[in-house]
């Protein structure tokens, strides 16, 4: 009996030396899958916004942990705020903004493009306005459920009937969706296509990008936290972001 409770009492003190590691970090930080801002490359994450993020918690003093997750179940995360969260890169939305707080900008994307195969561009490209583009019935939007294109975009696509195919995976299935003919563009970031392509399995060869005239500036790009982080560390975490980024350039581009 002796030795049962030594052991019992041994394992009560390792399971409370790990919970105490768990809770030396501040925050958990999760992040989807969109290189090249960011992704998981060997099981290391990666991504310039993924170090720009590292560096600013550092300079913050915000210890944290770093998980990939699907961005349904990052966005069903910061809604329960069962834990301190924070994620990386995303776009602010006046829904969002009931759920969860949102740091300075920490990143504009450059101007939003589309992404289409050769064999498409002539279907595509006749039209001159993403406005256009949208109320072309022939055509077929690739998306993904749940994402963002900044309020511009997402007034448009709310005010129009746009027919889409939407998936509920990665945005690296849409190109080949377009590659098969089930859809006829995306729309993305043109940092992001080189390795979206590559990511793909896709010939980058068979894809274009196409500007379109109505498409506002790209959009910034913020971290999104639970509503239960702290406002102190919020305000440390700002005023990282002021002392690594140029706040001016961001908000008038």
């Amino acid at each position: 009996m002796k030795r049962v409770l030594s052991f019992l009492a041994g394992l009560l003190l390792c399971l409370d030396a790990a919970q105490g590691l768990a809770s030396n970090a501040d925050l958990q930080v999760v992040y989807l899958e969109r290189p090249p801002y960011y992704f998981t490359d060997k099981g290391q994450p990666r991504g310039f916004l993924f170090s720009l993020t590292r560096k600013i918690l550092d300079r913050a003093g915000v210890t944290a942990t770093y998980a990939q997750q699907p961005p349904n179940r990052i966005l069903a995360e910061l809604r329960s705020d069962q834990q301190p969260i924070c994620s990386i890169g995303w776009f602010k939305t006046t829904e969002r903004e009931g759920f969860a707080n949102f740091s300075l900008p920490i990143y504009r994307d450059l101007p939003m493009v589309l992404l289409t195969t050769v064999d498409k561009r002539d279907a595509v490209g006749r039209h001159r306005t993403l406005q256009d583009v949208f109320g072309d019935t022939s055509l077929v939007m690739a998306q993904v459920a749940s994402f963002s294109y900044g309020q511009t975009i997402d007034r448009m696509l709310a005010e129009i009937i746009v027919r889409n195919l939407t998936v509920s995976s990665t945005q690296k299935v849409l190109p080949r969706l377009i590659l098969e003919g089930r859809a006829s563009y995306m729309i993305v970031a043109p940092e992001e296509v080189d390795m979206l392509l590559r990511s793909a399995g896709v010939p980058a060869d068979r894809f274009v990008t196409l500007e379109l005239q109505d498409v506002p500036p790209g959009n910034l790009r913020y971290l999104i936290f639970s509503k239960g982080v702290p406002a102190d560390t919020l305000q440390r975490v700002n005023a990282a972001i002021s002392a690594l980024t140029d706040q001016d350039a961001l908000l008038n581009p």
